[in-house]
């Protein structure tokens, strides 16, 4: 494919911004604007709720608002056009895409227009996404460098926006270091996700229960987070996809295990949402996809990769617990697009030609 022509694949991203959100504000129920509505009254009357992730984010919006923007239309379109733009500028620097490839790219730069590009406490999860990527793909940092950073931008975000990304940084620092003494000088193959993957889960479960053993408001936190949050909604109609726990509430330990690898299942490969209607199909093909290709990645996963397996991999763990419902989840997860999709390189070149353009893997690692 000529360069002429991935300009114009890539450039398309911009006219699809202008017809995803003509769709988001002419067709998408009132549901999806909850959350923006909420932040920009509190932008517009100067309304605070003591709420970590909501007054950060209204403070945010309110001290960059130079335009005097005051609908959520003007605020969608400015965000979503500077966006699409930043999109456009970072896809260019590769040189061609696969089909499969620009099917992803447009498929995730839908879900970004309507549920990350507004005023919303999501756009700011997808600039730190987007910080972390950029960490991940400068090729002068080494790991440990990388790790520092990423875990250092995610304790941050949880002292001024969101408390539970300390876990995920936590998990970052912990599978990283059991990665290099458990798996470093091991042969990479198709055994190396599954093999990182339940590496993750032991630490995760581990934790959890020495946050049992030393903090019990802490752990009754962890474990009761996602019943505290749909307890409230049960009789809510727009609250369609809201996930509740297989094994009841988690009133033990063991309980809260059953029902985690449960969720997971169900929440990486949502079938489910069948029963819900034919409108969640693309949402079933979409997640499933995401599920594919970390376990496709498998055999290219080297010492210059790991980190970004590394970090889905938190990413997930941590989402599992905290996220109520299949969107909650699915949007999330559409704010580490560019992380995904650095994913589809690796399965894509060999791993002499991978998408981090890292040195030679013997001295890529010298010093670590």
């Amino acid at each position: 494919m000529k360069k002429k022509d991935t300009v114009l694949l890539c450039g398309l991203i911009i006219v699809e911004f202008f017809i995803i959100k003509y769709f988001q504000f002419h067709f998408l129920p009132a549901k999806y604007f909850y959350d923006s509505n909420k932040i920009l009254r509190m932008v517009l009357y100067n309304i605070r709720y003591k709420d970590l992730a909501y007054d950060f984010t209204a403070n945010l919006f309110s001290f960059f608002n130079f335009l005097q923007l005051t609908s959520l239309k003007q605020w969608a379109y400015f965000i979503g056009f500077f966006f699409s733009i930043i999109l456009f500028i970072i896809l260019l620097k590769n040189k061609k895409y696969s089909l499969e490839q620009y099917l992803f790219i447009y498929s995730s730069v839908a879900l970004l227009n309507i549920y990350i590009f507004n005023i919303s406490k999501d756009i700011i999860q997808f600039i730190i996404f987007l910080i972390i990527y950029l960490i991940l793909k400068n090729e002068r940092f080494k790991n440990k460098k990388k790790v520092i950073l990423i875990t250092s931008l995610l304790l941050l975000e949880s002292v001024f926006f969101r408390v539970y990304y300390a876990i995920m940084a936590v998990m970052i620092i912990a599978i990283y270091y059991l990665y290099n003494k458990l798996l470093y000088n091991k042969e990479i193959n198709k055994k190396t996700v599954t093999k990182i993957i339940t590496l993750s889960l032991t630490i995760f479960f581990s934790v959890v229960f020495i946050v049992s053993l030393i903090s019990n408001n802490n752990y009754q936190r962890i474990i009761h987070a996602r019943y505290g949050v749909n307890s409230l909604r049960s009789n809510d109609m727009d609250a369609n996809t809201m996930i509740n726990d297989l094994f009841g509430r988690n009133n033990t330990y063991f309980t809260f295990v059953f029902n985690y690898i449960m969720n997971a299942f169900r929440l990486m490969i949502p079938i489910e949402l069948l029963v819900k209607g034919i409108k969640y199909i693309p949402f079933i093909i979409y997640q499933t996809y995401l599920t594919i290709l970390i376990f496709k990645s498998s055999k290219k996963i080297n010492k210059q990769n790991v980190l970004l397996l590394i970090t889905i991999i938190s990413f997930l763990i941590v989402s599992i617990i905290f996220e109520p419902d299949f969107g909650s989840f699915i949007r999330h997860e559409s704010a580490m697009f560019l992380m995904f999709l650095e994913l589809t390189m690796i399965n894509k070149h060999n791993t002499n030609d991978i998408a981090f353009n890292c040195l030679k893997e013997d001295s890529y690692e010298t010093n670590e």
